[in-house]
């Protein structure tokens, strides 16, 4: 939106999805996530996004992502979470005609991203080496590896 307001249907779904996000950091403790039913009209199951969402979950996500990323941007406070949503295929029937999809919402405290100890960082290995492209050489069939050289003695 302009200006950097935001859309009204995301922000309808602020307090539902503040709800959910404090069962979400309950969750969290035992590495779980909670599961939200997003209805939308019949009619905008004809019209999905190319990410395949109707214009409901679409305003769900971006209130969703507000709340992780965007609040406390806005209020100068530092990011405690990271949000994963994941999308269901099921439809369930709801009321007023309605189709809901479900959405599995996990959060993750940010501090705690996937690392590989056995492994250099990029910024190690480009030092070592100074390349800057990390992809190994493609001398094979379909990309894959030479075989080893048999040496003989």
């Amino acid at each position: 939106m302009p200006g950097g307001e935001r859309d009204p249907r995301s922000v309808d779904y602020d307090p539902a999805v503040r709800a959910l996000m404090v069962q979400a950091i309950r969750a969290m403790r035992t590495r779980h996530g909670v599961v939200a039913w997003i209805a939308s009209p019949r009619y905008q199951f004809r019209r999905k996004d190319d990410g395949g969402r109707t214009a409901e979950e679409r305003a769900f996500t971006r209130s969703a992502y507000w709340a992780v990323f965007g609040l406390p941007k806005k209020l100068g406070v530092p990011q405690t979470y990271s949000l994963k949503l994941t999308w269901g295929d099921a439809l369930q029937p709801s009321s007023h005609g309605r189709l809901a999809r479900p959405v599995q919402v996990r959060l993750y405290p940010r501090q705690h991203g996937y690392v590989d100890h056995g492994r250099r960082s990029w910024m190690a290995e480009k030092e070592l080496t100074g390349q800057s492209t990390f992809q190994r050489p493609r001398t094979g069939t379909i990309g894959r590896p030479a075989p080893p050289r048999n040496i003989a003695s």
